[in-house]
Order: C-alpha cells, then sequence, then structure tokens
C-alpha cells in the first residue's frame, strides 16, 4: 500500500468554491492508486473569525472551551472536502482527531501531539482510497479538545506522516519557498527544489509551520511544499539547491467539443480555474442557444476550421464517432494533445489515434471513457507495464447499474429509468446503456491495453429489458464485462450475471463501477469509482488535461 499525506491550508481553502480544486489534487494521486490521507484547515480567515468570536465572550486564551468553538472551523471545511469527493466518485471515509486517537500535551492552545492510532488509518484504507481528517486540534490526556497553534494543520500532517512512514505533501498558495518574497521582489525571487533544515527553519516560515518544520528535522523526516496541481515541489529537508529549469506560467490553452450535461460541468470547472486553464473555442451545434453563457465569444459551430495547432489540448466530450474520431486524429497531426469521454470514438478509430499520436508526439488520453471517475484504464496501464492480465471483468456502465440496483431495491423498471434520467446519469434515449453497445466500446479500448493484438474469438453480448431483471433471492445481478485467455484464445462476454450476495461487483452500488483484474503473477487488483454523472466525468477529463500539462510541461 502506498500512502501519501496531503494538507491543504486556508491559503488553498479560500472558501467552499475552493473545495473541488483539493478534490482534483487528490484524484491526481488516487487514480494512480495512491491511498490518501487528507489533512485539512479551516477555510481562510474562519480560525480568526472563531477566536475573534470567542473573544467576545469571554478570555478566549484561558477559556477551556475555546478548542470547542475553534475546531469547528476545520470540522466544516474536513466533512464538506469528504463529501465533495465522495460526489466526484473517490472512495471516502471521515474521522475525527478523536477516532484516530490523535492525543496532544501541553497548552491547551499550543499544544504538541505525542500520540495516535495509525492502525485506524490503514484498516480504513484497506477499503477506501481516501481518508480525510481535520488538522490543528488533538485531544489531550483527559480528552479535552486541545489546538495546535497556528498554523497547526502543518503538524497533524507532519505527525501523522511520520507515525504512517509515509511521504508528506503541504499545499500552499505558492507553487515553491523563494529565496526572497516574490509578492515583494517579482521574478527576481528564486525558487529552491530543496532546502536543508537549518535553512528552512530560517526561511520557510510562515508559509511553514515553525513547531511543524522542527517536529520533522527532529525526526529526520522529509517535507514537500507545493502548489496545487503543479508537478514540482520544493523539499524541506534535503540539501538546498535551486531550481534549475524554468517554469512557464501560463494557462493551459483548450479547445473543447461538446457543451451538454458533462461538457457544460466540465466548462464551469475551466471557469473557476481561469488561472490554470484558458478556453480558446468551444465546438457546438447551436451557438445561438448559449447567447447567456460566460464563454458565449468561445462557441462556434465552424468544425472545419475547429482543428489549429494553436491549443495545448483538444477535449472531445462529443458523442457517436463523428466527427469526434475526425478532431482527434486532426488534432493529433497538428501535434496537439487530446483527452476524450467519447468511447464509441476512440474505440472505433483507436488504431489511426495512436499512430497520429506516435507521429506527432502528442499525447493521446480518454481516462473518461471508461469508468468515469473509477480509474480503470489507468489500473491496466499500470499493470501491463510489468505484469501480463489474464483477465478483466468489470461492472463499466453507471447507467445500466443503477436501474438495475433500483430495481433490485424494489422501483419498477421504468421508475428507476426515470429517476436515473433525473440524476443526470442516463440520457433521454438510454438504448446505448441497455444493449451492450456502451459497454462493448468500453471492453474493446480495456482489451486494447491488456491483450494487444489479440481479438476475441467469439462476443457474447446480452441486452437489459424489464424482462431480464430477475433477481433470484439471496443473490445479486449484475451486467458484467468479461475478457479472459483461455488456451483456445482470448474470450469476451457482456451480459447479465448471477452472483453471489457478496461478490466484489455486487458491491458497484447505483452508479458506480467495479473492476477486477487478475494477472499472471496471481495478484488481483480491485477499482472502484462512480461510473456515471457530470461530477466524476469531469473529474477524469481536468485529471488529464492537467497530467498532460504536467508531462509535456506546458504550464507546470
Amino acid at each position: 500500500m502506498s500512502i501519501l499525506v496531503v494538507k491543504f491550508g486556508g491559503s488553498v481553502l479560500v472558501s467552499e468554491s475552493a473545495l473541488q480544486r483539493a478534490v482534483s489534487e487528490i484524484y491526481r494521486y488516487t487514480r494512480d492508486a495512491r491511498k490518501i490521507i487528507a489533512v485539512v484547515s479551516a477555510f481562510k480567515g474562519q480560525t480568526d473569525q472563531l477566536l475573534r468570536l470567542a473573544g467576545a465572550y469571554t478570555q478566549a486564551s484561558s477559556s477551556s472551551a475555546t478548542p470547542h468553538l475553534v475546531a469547528t472551523g476545520e470540522m466544516r471545511a474536513a466533512t464538506l472536502l469528504a463529501m465533495a469527493c465522495e460526489r466526484s466518485g473517490i472512495p471516502t471515509r471521515f474521522r475525527s482527531a478523536y477516532e484516530i486517537g490523535l492525543v496532544a500535551d501541553g497548552e491547551h492552545l499550543n499544544a504538541n501531539p505525542v500520540a495516535m492510532k495509525p492502525e485506524v488509518l490503514t484498516k480504513d484504507l484497506d477499503s477506501v482510497d481516501l481518508v480525510v481528517v481535520p488538522g490543528y486540534v488533538a485531544e489531550n490526556a483527559a480528552g479535552e479538545p486541545v489546538l495546535l497553534g497556528r498554523g497547526g494543520s502543518d503538524l497533524t500532517a507532519v505527525f501523522i506522516a511520520d507515525k504512517l512512514g509515509a511521504p508528506v505533501r503541504l499545499y500552499k498558495d505558492v507553487d515553491a519557498i523563494y529565496d526572497a518574497d516574490p509578492a515583494q521582489v517579482g521574478d527576481s525571487a528564486k525558487p529552491f527544489d530543496s532546502l536543508n533544515w537549518d535553512e528552512a527553519l530560517k526561511i520557510a516560515f510562515p508559509v511553514v509551520q515553525n513547531k511543524a518544520m522542527r517536529y520533522a528535522a527532529d525526526k529526520g523526516l522529509t517535507v514537500e511544499v507545493a502548489g496545487l496541481s503543479k508537478g514540482y515541489q520544493t523539499v524541506l529537508g534535503a540539501p538546498t539547491a535551486y531550481r534549475k529549469a524554468a517554469v512557464l506560467k501560463r494557462p493551459i490553452r483548450i479547445a473543447v467539443m461538446g457543451a451538454g450535461g458533462v461538457g457544460a460541468k466540465f466548462l464551469e470547472r475551466c471557469l473557476e480555474w481561469s488561472d490554470l486553464i484558458e478556453v480558446d473555442r468551444v465546438l457546438v451545434r447551436d451557438p445561438s442557444k448559449r447567447r447567456d453563457h460566460p464563454l458565449a465569444a468561445a462557441f462556434t459551430s465552424d468544425a472545419r476550421n475547429f482543428v489549429r495547432n494553436d491549443v495545448d489540448v483538444f477535449v472531445d466530450i462529443g458523442t457517436g464517432v463523428s466527427p469526434s474520431a475526425e478532431l482527434l486524429e486532426g488534432f493529433l497531426k497538428a501535434g496537439v494533445s487530446v483527452t476524450s469521454a467519447n468511447k464509441q470514438a476512440v474505440a472505433a478509430s483507436g488504431d489511426k489515434l495512436r499512430a497520429a499520436a506516435k507521429a506527432s508526439g502528442a499525447m493521446l488520453t480518454y481516462s473518461a471513457s471508461v469508468g468515469g471517475g473509477a480509474p480503470v484504464i489507468e489500473a491496466l496501464k499500470r499493470a501491463v507495464k510489468s505484469h501480463k492480465v489474464k483477465s478483466i471483468a468489470g461492472v463499466l456502465n453507471g447507467t445500466s447499474n443503477f436501474v438495475i440496483d433500483q430495481v433490485e431495491s424494489g422501483k419498477s423498471f421504468d421508475a428507476a429509468m426515470d429517476e436515473a434520467r433525473r440524476l443526470g446519469f442516463a440520457e433521454p434515449d438510454s438504448t446505448a446503456d441497455l444493449d451492450g453497445t456502451d459497454v462493448g466500446a468500453k471492453l474493446k479500448l480495456l482489451r486494447e491495453i491488456a491483450f494487444p493484438g489479440l481479438t476475441p474469438a467469439h462476443l457474447e453480448v446480452g441486452q437489459i429489458t424489464e424482462e431480464s431483471l430477475i433477481i433470484p433471492a439471496g443473490k445479486g445481478l449484475r451486467y458484467v464485462a468479461r475478457c479472459y485467455l483461455t488456451d483456445g484464445g482470448l474470450q469476451a462476454s457482456m451480459k447479465l450475471e448471477v452472483l453471489d450476495r457478496d461478490h466484489y461487483l455486487v458491491g458497484a452500488r447505483g452508479e458506480q463501477n467495479r473492476a477486477i483484474i487478475e494477472l499472471d503473477n496471481g495478484e488481483t487488483w480491485y477499482v472502484t469509482g462512480k461510473g456515471a454523472g457530470a461530477w466524476p466525468t469531469t473529474e477524469s477529463l481536468l485529471a488529464d488535461v492537467l497530467q498532460i500539462a504536467r508531462e509535456q510541461k506546458l504550464q507546470q
């Protein structure tokens, strides 16, 4: 298990609207199979506000009630972050300082952590990808809440990382530790790639809490300090060195096709991230219908002149094979990297797209095409780097799984479909979700990664109808896609299967997707996440865009 402790402070969580940026940063790691402990501070200004409120009633510094009140700031931000992560499809657990046994000694407003129960967190991470913990607050030996001093969430994160033997990354509103304040001296300020502890204690405060640095220095730890979405950081506790590579500080320019359900949410997120992402143009059928949109000037219906190499990334959120396939190939040939949520287009033109990407050096990504927020493609790509895949089995369509789950709970088929449409999990015409078309395209994409060059000798395809949803007592029913090697070659199927209630795939509830990957070394990998809805699909698209930027050094 690869664990990373991250900390989000008030300087980056300036308000509730900033939560989704933290979600994207967490998803960046969970989709690569990292297990995350997220330590969370109160929203910007909240701690000062609560201390002033306490001071209006009593001597805040001496009142035993003050930590109770002030800790509500961290509790609010941390619980909301956990909920935002759940909304985007990340399997999440929230834990309070009390639940993880975080004990501290000293003054009630400036205590120091001395003990915790790391096994609580590691046990949680056996079943989820993320545990969210409020920072800054602990309990004393008497069970009373105490605070860890201003900036104490840094200390919470470093302490937890030490007890777990895990690396720690502190997110700040700066992208590095500099030798001077960039706000004062501008571009003449030089960023450090790393700082030894003697110099860090002089230079890195107040960006990082002094107590947290002293604890890390005493324990011989290293601490990363970084900005959100960046591919670089300053490492505290390593030999001092300046960063040599220049950093291009400009937004990532993108072209987008599609502004429907997922497309609208993606564009909304881009507007929130205007410092990171610049939407240059958006291809839609009828721009006149979107005159009131904040990006109205960027909307166009001119597909012929849409492919130009004046952007960094093309984001395909179209439906159907055409024109997505032609646009994807055109941008790749022009040297522009692409990401697509359109499994039909990528499945139909995969060979052409891979050839175009190879010839131009551009990146072809399509994580959102399979699994939505469930990182199935990432898991397979990791697997084939060092192993051979024996089999894949998965629940790959969130819409159909939601319907099956609703019918299982007693709803009629029509009522379940209506509810799926109301929640945005299903299109008005859901034929492709029910007849195997959608799953077939996804299975082809996975097969091409897991079993390159092999084609199934036979493909069994089943449909979902009202009459087919008969669930035997004590069993579970799921629409399962399978692809596996046999002595007779590659076999594949997509059909309803009756499974034991405790089967991993039956555990996919509602719009969830799940996959099981069996490897030739005997290992079995499990992947889970939300597979339908605008939030998880948008998260996957953004993750691809930011990954392209980091790998090609477009912005980071």
